[in-house]
């Protein structure tokens, strides 16, 4: 392998080791959601999980830092802190929104998965 091949590919792997999952540097939390959000990055700055929540499951009490979340579906969900009154909202597809850290539970009360892409900050 030439020296601008080994450079070339050295530097395609910093990211990969940053961003790609790589546990050096990072605690392990417990999963939020086990069943319903799946972790896919983990690392020293961020926590990323694809979270699909079926028609009518509901996500029992958990927590999130803040982070931003990413909708690839449109769906329908109504949130519960602190076991106040239970809030309604509609999300569309495309839309990303900033989350502050929170305790909620969560349960899906359209016709449509919810499908979501959380980015949680460390």
């Amino acid at each position: 392998m030439t020296t601008r091949r080994l450079i070339v590919a050295g530097v395609c792997a910093v990211p990969v080791l940053i961003f790609g999952g790589v546990h050096l540097f990072a605690a392990q939390a417990p999963l939020p959601a086990p069943d319903t959000q799946k972790l896919v990055i983990d690392n020293a700055f961020v926590r990323v999980f694809d979270i699909r929540v079926p028609p009518g499951v509901m996500e029992a009490r958990h927590s999130h830092p803040h982070g931003v979340t990413v909708a690839l579906t449109d769906y329908d969900n109504e949130t519960r802190v602190d076991g106040g009154r239970w809030v309604r909202s509609h999300t569309k597809a495309g839309e990303v929104k900033w989350a502050e850290p929170v305790t909620h539970e969560a349960r899906n009360v359209g016709a449509t998965e919810q499908h979501v892409i959380r980015i949680e900050l460390k």
